[in-house]
């Protein structure tokens, strides 16, 4: 007779990325490696912006059903990214929303133009200028 454990654990899936999931991150990763290295020392920074990879390839079919995979995929970059983060590091940015803060990093720091900022984070385009009006009245 063999003896089996009534609890056997399951080895860790690896979930290949598909090819739509690939060609998302290749068309950003640049973009957001830059980002990444704005907060994070470049190591660490490039580990953020895979895991989040990772994260996005364990839901990707969840992701495909939302109205914008490409905004997914910046909130896990930007989640995964501030979870590295020394939240100390953006105190100067505090009073700025989520949005006002990505778009004030991605536009104004990184030097992207509204449109590709709006591509980059699934945003629509009249939201980041919306959003970049927010900011320059706060700050005028």
């Amino acid at each position: 007779m063999t003896l089996t454990p009534h609890h056997r654990t399951k080895p860790r899936r690896h979930h290949r990325p598909t090819l739509d999931l690939i060609a998302l991150r290749d068309q950003h990763l640049h973009h957001y490696l830059r980002y990444a290295a704005l907060l994070l020392p470049s190591a660490i920074a490039w580990q953020a912006v895979h895991d989040a990879f990772e994260d996005l390839a364990r839901r990707w079919p969840d992701v495909l059903s939302t109205p914008s995979p490409t905004a997914c995929a910046w909130q896990a970059v930007r989640h995964h990214v501030g979870a590295a983060t020394d939240p100390s590091f953006l105190g100067p940015l505090a009073h700025l929303t989520a949005p006002e803060q990505d778009v004030l990093m991605l536009h104004v720091v990184l030097d992207l133009p509204p449109a590709e900022v709006a591509v980059l984070t699934g945003r629509d385009p009249a939201a980041v200028h919306v959003l970049l009006r927010a900011i320059t009245r706060r700050s005028g």
